[in-house]
């Protein structure tokens, strides 16, 4: 399998990862190419990520940019993560990262996001059952409130409102407004950002 990355080191890191998947008997054939195919595309974005981060082109970024860069790339990391992070590369005295130490720190919460994608498609089919490829956002609060989010009803409109105003990965495409222009049903990818974002909130 040729990998298209323009970093050797980056191949390695996901030849690696590969190969631990193949020692693995407990998934479908099917399930683990979709599950690879998901792994090459992220290290690609995050080969392109460090790149746009490293301004200077020195090959080295402070790390302090890594929970940012990471929760670009869906890690979620919230305000106790970036703590633990920030105390563990203090006392590692790791202030730089250059894209091994990128790829490596990505590593730690890879399968989360790739499992996340997963789930966030199966709870958006269950709320979609009228299969219209939107949710209303009525129930998406009572689903919200039923997986064990104790979130009430005005602070789930307040994340609405904050998150569509907010968070510029959400693309207003798809979304259906009320007369008000509130959001009241949104499409998957809008969707999982919201609820991304809820996660790292």
């Amino acid at each position: 399998m040729e990998l298209e990355y323009e970093h050797e080191v980056t191949k390695k890191i996901v030849y690696k990862i590969l190969n631990n998947m193949n020692s693995k008997n407990d998934i479908t054939l099917e399930r683990m190419q979709h599950t690879r195919n998901k792994v090459v595309k992220y290290f690609l974005e995050a080969e392109l990520l460090f790149k746009y981060y490293d301004i200077e082109k020195t090959g080295e970024i402070d790390i302090s940019l890594f929970p940012p860069m990471a929760r670009t790339l869906k890690q979620i990391y919230d305000a106790e993560d970036i703590k633990k992070f920030e105390k563990e590369m203090d006392v590692k005295k790791i202030s730089k990262m250059t894209l091994p130490i990128f790829l490596t720190l990505l590593k730690r919460k890879l399968f989360q996001v790739i499992d996340f994608e997963e789930t966030f498609q199966k709870h958006f089919n269950i709320l979609d059952m009228e299969k219209k490829k939107n949710i209303n956002l009525e129930k998406l609060k009572s689903f919200v409130g039923a997986i064990g989010d104790k979130i009430n009803p005005e602070h789930f409109d307040f994340f609405i409102k904050y998150n569509m105003k907010n968070n510029d990965k959400i693309i207003k495409d798809g979304i259906i407004f009320d007369t008000n222009n509130n959001p009241t049903n949104v499409p998957f990818d809008a969707y999982k950002e919201m609820l991304t974002f809820y996660k790292s909130f």
